[in-house]
């Protein structure tokens, strides 16, 4: 909390190690309770992500830590003053001079320091990972939505690898997912291009049975109603991503709870202590 305008906030206040290092809001709250207007995004696996924030507007961890201490509605901070704080600090002190040599800690040690803590959050233990060592042994209706997950809509899949494949669960593009608009244009703010409006960063799926709300800006309870909204007709705009059927997926009951329960085998357990 040495970190916030009045010691209250700390980064844990809206990355709770339990959820995945996300929170149970639909948006983040700061200091004096101020809310932003997006959801706080969990933390684990940074080392292999492109871009950071919703919008991308960091593509290094060590310059993304340092804005949530400034931001007005986060921990409303200045950035000199918590540095002076940490220099009077003789524990802070001592502990900084140990790790970087002797000398003030400064607004490079202090990103470092935050930067090599998050590099080591590593998720890669979940029940679908003991599948793949060979380890484990999906049921039957997880199996079914690990299938519709890596199969193509044109195929009776969802589809759901071609923007969230790989070891990461994720391409970390910026994609229009048919949401309905709102004020936030995403990564637009970003580019200032008209091809970039509506376009957030892909997050993982891993530990997504942790992270509810869903979205960036937290509209989706559960599961379900993620689904749900790809199960119908998407919302139709110039930048909608075009792997998407404008009609919806058209998934049965049955099928979208299998693959309901094949996205909960993507949870590490060391993020739900």
């Amino acid at each position: 909390t040495i970190l916030s305008i009045d010691g209250t906030v700390s980064c844990a206040a809206c990355h709770v190690s339990d959820l995945a290092f996300s929170d149970d809001r639909r948006v983040s709250r700061g200091f004096e309770g101020r809310t932003g207007t997006r959801q706080s995004m969990p933390l684990f696996n940074l080392a292999w992500k492109k871009h950071f924030f919703w919008d991308g507007r960091k593509s290094r961890i060590r310059d993304q830590v340092l804005e949530p201490i400034q931001d007005h509605q986060e921990m409303a901070a200045n950035l000199d003053h918590v540095l002076l704080r940490l220099n009077r600090r003789k524990g802070y002190l001592q502990e900084f001079e140990n790790t970087y040599g002797p000398g003030p800690v400064t607004a490079e040690k202090l990103s470092l320091a935050l930067e090599n803590y998050l590099l080591t959050l590593v998720s890669d233990q979940s029940k679908y990972d003991d599948t793949v060592a060979g380890t484990a042994q999906l049921t039957v209706k997880e199996d079914r939505g690990k299938e519709l997950f890596f199969s193509k809509p044109s195929r009776g899949g969802a589809g759901c690898f071609q923007c969230h494949g790989g070891a990461t669960f994720t391409d970390s593009e910026f994609r229009n997912n048919g949401l309905a608009p709102t004020e936030d244009l995403g990564r637009h703010r970003v580019t200032g291009k008209a091809a970039d409006k509506g376009l957030f960063v892909t997050p993982s799926l891993r530990n997504i049975e942790l992270t509810a709300p869903y979205m960036h800006d937290g509209r989706f309870e559960t599961l379900a109603d993620v689904i749900a909204h790809y199960n119908d007709p998407i919302h139709q705009s110039p930048t909608v991503d075009k792997a998407l059927p404008v009609k919806g997926l058209a998934l049965s009951e049955n099928d979208q709870e299998a693959l309901i329960a094949f996205l909960k085998t993507l949870t590490d357990p060391r993020y739900n202590e």
